[in-house]
Order: structure tokens, then C-alpha cells, then sequence
């Protein structure tokens, strides 16, 4: 699934050849995406068509398109969603189902093989559930002072809290790995016992997250940018994917472990218990 590099890598290329271009029409498959549910054409349209993409941001994990007024489109990518900015003229890739055609020749697509990825217009971008659940953005939003606050308390294993939207926005299972190799916490640590590091905790996070966002995303199978280009960081990534590799910081074999149905890499001499 797309984290916050990655996705913050589509919004900044999307930013400079979106905004400002008018929506002339939108066209969708018809076919339900996230949790099974419709996408609602007839809002899109009303929200969308003869207004202008003013802006391309982003908050945790959804891209969001602002058409003025507060209005806009939320897109979440899912496991498998890519959003091109195609012409036209070139033929729709399989899997296409919502495609927002503006002024100059060129198609906005959402692609989504897998149709867990959502598209939803929202008069109030700010009002939408799923946004304003959301905990603070890592790298704008959370200081040492805050995650410690955060923390305290928390009885959950710290990888659990991390993954938790709900209390920090954006990171997802990859980052979370690459994070803690970098604060040198296990894992399996309780969140709690970690307040006193959360300033250690927090430069990990920012670390992780800054070297996704310079290699342009972590490509592992289908993450793509705007562009249709893989992303370098799965070149650079530390431990995640890395199992009976040496460890970059001591040469100790890093190792997998599964929590909750998710694989967990770490290093067993850098992040002791």
C-alpha cells in the first residue's frame, strides 16, 4: 500500500501540472471501489465540472483535490490505485474507473486493479470522516513534545501504535520498520516505555520518511508516480525486505517476524528489547 512518500511524491508532481486546469467532464466504469461502495458520479460532476483544480495536497495517505470553497475530491489509493495525468488521445489502461478530462487534451485517471482505493467529492473537504479522524502529520504537524504526549501511557506494542492512523498520520508498514531500525527501538517495545524517547523516535520517523520522499517512493510491485515511473527507495531501504541481510549499522543478519498478519523486519542487536 502507497505511504506517505509515496503519495506525497504523486501530489508534488501533480501539483505543478494540475492546478488551475479546468474540469470538463468526468466519466466512470460504474464499478464499486473501497468496501464495495459506488462512487458517487453525479457529486463528482457537481463538484468538479466547470470549476478548477485549484490545488494538490495531501493529508496522511489521501491525495486531495481542492475545487474551491472548501470543496474537492479525496483519493485514497489502496493497495493497488495509481492517478495519471495522461493525454487523451492515449488509449485508457485496463482497470480505469474515474477519469476527469480537463481543458488542453489531457486525462486525470484513477487506475485500480484491486478497487480497494476510493474516490470521494466532498463539499467540505475538512468534514469527511476518514480526514477528520486522521492523527498530525509527522513531518508538518507532530513535535517531540506531542508524540510523547501520544505516547504516554499506551500499553500496545510500538509498531501497532505507529500503523495507527488515528494517532499519527501517513506511515504504513514499510516506514514504520525503516523508523524504528533508525531510533534503534524493537518493534515489540510497549509504546509507553518509549515516551522518554520519543524525540529519538520522532527523528527516525522524519528520517524514514525524508529518504522515501528523495528516491520519489518505495516500488515493490505496483506503486508508480504520476508519471508511470517506479520509485529508487526500495534501493535504500535498511531493513524492511532485508531478512538473513546484514544490518547497515552493525552486520548483524536482520531478521522477520510477523505481527497481526503483518511482516516485521528488524535488526536483533540494534533494536533490543
Amino acid at each position: 500500500m502507497p505511504e506517505l512518500p509515496e503519495v506525497e511524491t504523486i501530489v508534488r508532481g501533480l501539483a505543478t501540472r494540475l492546478a488551475g486546469r479546468p474540469v470538463a467532464a468526468v466519466w466512470g466504469s460504474r464499478l464499486p471501489l473501497r468496501l464495495a461502495r459506488p462512487v458517487a458520479l453525479a457529486q463528482l460532476r457537481a463538484i468538479c465540472v466547470e470549476r478548477r483544480f485549484e490545488s494538490v495536497q495531501r493529508r496522511g495517505k489521501y491525495i486531495l483535490l481542492a475545487t474551491g470553497a472548501g470543496a474537492g475530491v479525496s483519493v485514497h489509493l489502496g493497495m493497488t490505485g495509481r492517478l495519471r495525468l495522461q493525454p487523451a488521445s492515449e488509449p485508457r489502461p485496463s482497470h480505469t474507473h474515474v477519469v476527469f478530462t480537463l481543458d488542453g487534451g489531457d486525462e486525470l485517471r484513477f487506475i485500480d486493479p484491486r478497487r480497494f482505493g476510493s474516490v470521494t467529492p466532498a463539499r467540505a473537504l475538512a468534514t469527511l470522516p476518514e480526514l477528520a479522524l486522521l492523527g498530525p502529520d509527522p513531518l508538518s504537524e507532530l513535535d517531540a513534545a506531542e508524540l510523547a504526549r501520544r505516547l504516554d501511557g499506551v500499553r500496545a506494542p510500538i509498531k501497532a501504535f505507529l500503523l495507527d492512523q488515528r494517532r499519527i498520520a501517513g506511515l504504513g508498514n514499510i516506514y514504520v520498520s525503516e523508523a524504528l531500525h533508525r531510533a534503534g527501538i524493537h518493534p515489540g517495545a510497549r509504546a509507553g516505555a518509549v515516551r522518554r524517547r520519543a524525540a529519538v523516535l520522532l527523528e527516525g520517523i522524519r528520517g524514514a520518511l525524508e529518504s522515501g520522499i528523495a528516491n520519489r517512493g518505495t516500488t515493490l510491485r505496483d506503486y508508480v508516480d504520476d508519471t508511470g515511473s517506479a520509485g529508487d527507495n526500495q534501493n535504500a531501504l535498511r531493513v524492511y525486505g532485508r531478512e538473513r541481510l546484514p544490518c547497515p549499522r552493525c552486520g548483524a543478519p536482520i531478521r522477520r517476524r510477523v505481527d497481526s498478519a503483518r511482516a516485521t523486519f528488524f535488526c536483533p542487536a540494534c533494536q533490543r528489547r
